[in-house]
């Protein structure tokens, strides 16, 4: 029997993707009840090409011939006209199937105790024959003669498609198929993946015929998709929601004729009310929770980003919190408050031993970027115009190694606040960070870390800090070192010198003094 060929045509050619004919064939097998699918390649090797088999098979409730004459092979014409426990709607979804250019297509059937095969040509020309032996459900073979080549690339192209379509299928959709040497398919696996979006969190409504669930989403723009019985009917970066990424399966939605869209009708408008009203009524309220929890966990940098950029315009700003350096959270009323004081944000991308120390001191470090989108939207936040790295604005004394020499300490300790310097106590240690190739720092504390600075200010200043720490890490210092606890007093005129000359406080009367103190 003959098909109207413009039409037909017209009709294969809708498809933009030739693939999409498993969306087509398993939508079908849903409709007729089928609670397993399963979708299996094989091959036949020959020269130059061998033929390869592509199966859809299905165990719903099949067709008799009145349907397969005035259904099947009918266009425009559908059993499933206003059904919503149904997806298709047209009738010429099946028409699909030509799109990837078979040499024939088998479709063995069987319903009401009648068992058929219809024999499509190339030409979309058909024909009826009876089966001897009984079927169920239905079974469409395409036949198609490929190199092993082709039928690899076909066998990668049917797994990509099958995921596109029909991760999400309320069915058991399985796939398998076998190798260009003529192996037989393996058993095979399930297509389904879990119903989530890529987002941080997600949050979901429920409701008879309708499932959503969305997220704050990971990329820009986010990914909407939409599902009848959880085949795909678009999936789309329309700003319907903007920032938000999520999936809506519904039986009220449909394709449009065209199958590259949905149906903009009232069912897709309550659709998207839903789940405007998911997002407010749910996501917004538990934000900032998750906002904390991302801040606050070690490995949570790529969640508090995305929640982050969510949340700066939606929330606000006392609701907001900041991601301290290596996981930490910190309150946007305390940081305002810490920025007001200091000037300016202190920054690092990584928690080092200089970081744990000034977080340890409750200085706020941020694990941020200046200059960067997120960095920028920080300083807009705080009004602040100024941000340093923690390692090129602060210093510290790691713990020593040995004790600095008490006769050594005690010596130069008295030799210099004798000078006038403020100095309360001497340290050996080696010096990190900013000041790590200074002779010596300033500290308020061994350990603790302090502004570079100021640790390198002058040891004969008002309210200079009070311990005056040598750097092991500077080759004299190092050098000097020896004579510490071998020569006390004379190690302690000589960094007595340097400390002096370095404030210009050294001149021939306080040198002479220092000369007889060591002598005596």
């Amino acid at each position: 029997m003959q098909a109207t060929g413009g039409i037909v045509e017209e009709l294969v050619h809708q498809f933009t993707d030739p693939f999409a004919f498993y969306r087509e064939l398993i939508q079908n097998s849903i409709d007729a009840g089928s609670t397993r699918i399963e979708v299996s390649l094989s091959y036949r090797p020959a020269s130059p090409k061998g033929l390869a088999l592509i199966a859809v098979s299905d165990w719903g409730e099949g067709m008799n011939r009145d349907v397969i004459e005035n259904y099947l092979v009918t266009k425009f014409r559908s059993t499933k006209e206003n059904d919503l426990t149904k997806i298709g709607k047209f009738g010429i979804g099946f028409m699909s199937i030509f799109a990837c250019g078979p040499d024939a297509v088998t479709v063995d059937t069987g319903r009401d105790g009648e068992f058929w095969r219809v024999l499509f040509r190339a030409d979309t020309t058909w024909e009826l024959l009876r089966l001897d032996e009984p079927l169920e459900g239905t079974r469409v073979t395409l036949h198609k003669k490929v190199t092993p080549a082709e039928y690899d690339e076909f066998v990668s192209r049917s797994r990509a498609s099958l995921s596109r379509w029909c991760r999400h299928s309320d069915v058991d959709v399985v796939f398998t198929a076998g190798s260009a040497n003529g192996s037989a398919p393996p058993e095979p696996t399930p297509v389904r993946e879990p119903l989530s979006v890529d987002a941080p969190f997600q949050v979901e409504h429920v409701e008879d015929g309708t499932h959503i669930i969305a997220g704050p989403s990971r990329v820009e723009p986010a990914i909407t998709g939409l599902y009848n019985r959880g085949l795909t009917l678009l999936e789309t970066t329309e700003p319907l929601i903007p920032g938000v990424a999520m999936k809506i399966v519904s039986r009220y939605l449909e394709h449009t004729l065209t199958r590259d869209n949905v149906r903009r009708d009232r069912h897709f408008s309550r659709a998207i009310d839903l789940a405007q009203a998911l997002v407010d009524e749910k996501l917004l309220p538990q934000l900032p929770g998750e906002l904390t929890a991302a801040a606050t966990h070690k490995d949570g940098a790529r969640a508090f980003e995305t929640l982050f950029h969510f949340a700066r315009t939606r929330l606000k700003p006392k609701q907001l919190v900041y991601r301290l350096s290596g996981g930490g959270a910190v309150g946007h009323e305390e940081l305002v408050s810490h920025v007001r004081e200091v000037g300016l944000l202190t920054l690092s991308r990584s928690r080092t031993p200089l970081v744990s120390r000034l977080l340890d001191a409750k200085w706020p470090v941020l694990e941020l970027e200046w200059g960067t989108e997120t960095g920028n939207a920080v300083a807009a936040l705080l009004k602040v115009k100024r941000s340093v790295t923690a390692d090129e604005h602060f210093t510290y004394a790691a713990p020593p190694d040995v004790p600095t020499p008490p006769e050594f300490a005690s010596a130069l300790t008295a030799l210099l606040r004798d000078a006038g310097a403020q100095v309360k106590q001497v340290e050996v240690s080696r010096v990190r960070a900013a000041a790590a190739e200074d002779p010596w720092v300033l500290l308020e504390a061994l350990s603790q870390p302090m502004q570079a600075h100021l640790a390198r200010g002058s040891a004969f200043a008002r309210n200079t800090p009070p311990v005056l720490c040598f750097n092991l890490g500077h080759p004299a210092i190092d050098k000097a070192s020896r004579l510490f606890t071998t020569a006390p007093r004379l190690a302690a005129v000589l960094m007595a010198r340097l400390v002096l000359v370095q404030a210009s406080k050294l001149d021939a009367q306080r040198d002479a003094a220092l000369t007889r103190w060591a002598l005596s």
